[in-house]
């Protein structure tokens, strides 16, 4: 029903715009100093960043689940505001762990678009109270995508907002993540966090993503402007 759905088509779900002081927050964290002069710091105020994130997910969930995608973008974007999280780190995220494939299974067992061991997708569904029917629950991206921000938003507090810490802790457990000396991946001399090879990863897409909805944002202005020229000769 939502499949190539267009910027006006988009504007009448009345979808929630983006929570941008989390976003920024969490960016700056991410990049250090290099968040200035950044794609994330240019996106500062874009009116129609949701409109550009349910592009993403449209392209990169497949036909299956194009009549879903806005759903989907629904649920990330108001579980990152609920949880004070970047929703284009959470996309970079799912690009790391499963490249948007909801019936990705990991070696370890985990599962769905965020990879999320069952163990602890039920631990974090109980303590979050979100709905838990078993380990399949994992393989519903709503679902999914919920714990997934969830268990970021536990780990981000534990490491007290210390991105070199939680992003590898959501990758290596975070009991593993605290027998590693916090001298390792410390902020560096130019303040940059420190970067190990899953952070390198998950910050590498990052940087991609915005790069690819940059890329979009000049097809929407130029729709935009259209639409508004249509209207202007009406």
């Amino acid at each position: 029903m939502f499949q190539n759905m267009t910027l006006v088509e988009f504007s009448t779900l009345n979808m929630p715009e983006i929570d941008e002081s989390s976003r920024r927050d969490q960016a700056r964290e991410l990049l250090g100093t290099f968040y200035k002069g950044s794609l994330a710091e240019k996106f500062e105020g874009e009116q129609y960043l949701n409109y550009l994130i349910y592009k993403k997910i449209e392209s990169s969930m497949g036909p299956e689940w194009g009549a879903w995608a806005a759903q989907i973008t629904q649920t990330l974007i108001d579980e990152c505001k609920k949880r004070e999280l970047d929703p284009i780190f959470v996309l970079a995220i799912i690009q790391t762990e499963s490249r948007f494939n909801s019936r990705a299974k990991g070696s370890r067992g985990e599962v769905g678009l965020m990879q999320i061991l069952p163990r602890t997708g039920e631990w974090i569904s109980k303590k979050y109270k979100i709905p838990w029917n078993g380990d399949n629950t994992l393989y519903d991206p709503i679902t999914n995508i919920k714990v997934g921000i969830a268990y970021f938003s536990y780990l981000r507090s534990d490491f007290e907002s210390r991105a070199h810490h939680y992003v590898p802790a959501y990758n290596m457990g975070p009991k593993n993540m605290r027998k590693i000396s916090r001298t390792i991946n410390s902020i560096d001399s130019t303040s940059q966090p420190g970067k190990g090879e899953y952070t390198q990863k998950v910050l590498k897409n990052y940087s991609q993503i915005y790069q690819e909805i940059a890329n979009n944002q000049r097809v929407l202005i130029k729709f935009a402007q259209s639409q508004k020229s249509d209207t202007l000769t009406r």
